[in-house]
């Protein structure tokens, strides 16, 4: 089999696929020969639309719903992928919720959610479907700057996405010997639903501290993942995506320092 057909054949599991940077990453890896696998936690209307959008791409799709704040979530999952009796070549750890809230008004019940969704479930996840991964295939999380650097407001998920990014090490020294790689990725700044709360002036504030000068797409992220998955012995490490290189948007060495 040359390399292009390999690479179109692949099975593909995303978390978190019924919108956004998910949607965006089950279309980039579908094509035709591909299976990709949608998941989603509540909205099946949402999940439908990016399941049909994947068979138009001329890649066969399963759909699995799933809260990850359930304890039988996880195992529905896997039960998912092994029915379709095809070894898994590409995992996508990219569900993720945010509460933003100060840390003191942070309740436990926030807590719980986030921890449960963005670090408890992708632990679980891999390892409930390790023995469906199979050797040279790929596990992407994806994290966030705020778990690098965290921001005000948003402790629940700065401490998530933080353990994520830390496990991301760890399960590759876990999982080398398999031949299977496991790295981070750091999307950056994204117009998606998690961020339609922040003022649209908040969020050209963030988007300036881009050297670029703007956020990035869904699509820009999306086609990144894909060369990343197809890289070779590469694994343990972070990539990261986001260009936000100084609070104010400028680089150190542009303020003469």
């Amino acid at each position: 089999m040359s390399p292009a057909a390999s690479a179109s054949a692949r099975h593909v599991l995303i978390t978190g696929a019924s919108r956004g940077l998910g949607r965006a990453l089950a279309l980039a890896f579908a094509s035709g020969g591909a299976t990709i696998g949608v998941h989603f936690a509540h909205d099946a209307a949402a999940a439908g639309e990016t399941a049909a959008a994947v068979r138009r791409a001329g890649a066969a799709v399963y759909m699995v719903q799933a809260d990850f704040t359930a304890r039988d979530a996880v195992e529905a999952v896997a039960e998912a992928v092994r029915g379709t009796r095809l070894p898994l070549d590409v995992l996508i750890l990219s569900a993720g919720v945010a509460v933003s809230a100060p840390l003191t008004g942070t309740t436990e019940a926030d807590w719980d959610r986030t921890i449960a969704v963005n670090y408890r479930a992708p632990v679980l996840l891999l390892n409930a479907l390790e023995d469906c991964l199979r050797r040279g295939g790929h596990v992407l999380a994806v994290g966030s700057l705020v778990g690098i650097r965290g921001a005000a407001g948003l402790a629940a998920y700065a401490a998530s996405k933080g353990a994520l990014l830390g496990f991301v090490r760890d399960a590759a020294a876990r999982m080398g010997g398999l031949g299977i790689c496991v790295n981070g990725v750091v999307p950056g700044l994204l117009q998606t639903d998690m961020m339609r709360a922040v003022p649209q002036a908040q969020f050209d504030a963030m988007a300036a501290e881009n050297v670029l000068g703007r956020a990035n797409s869904c699509d820009d992220v999306a086609r990144a993942v894909t060369l990343i998955a197809s890289m070779g012995p590469v694994s343990g490490q972070l990539f990261s995506l986001d260009s936000r290189l100084h609070p104010d948007g400028r680089l150190t060495a542009e303020k003469g320092t």
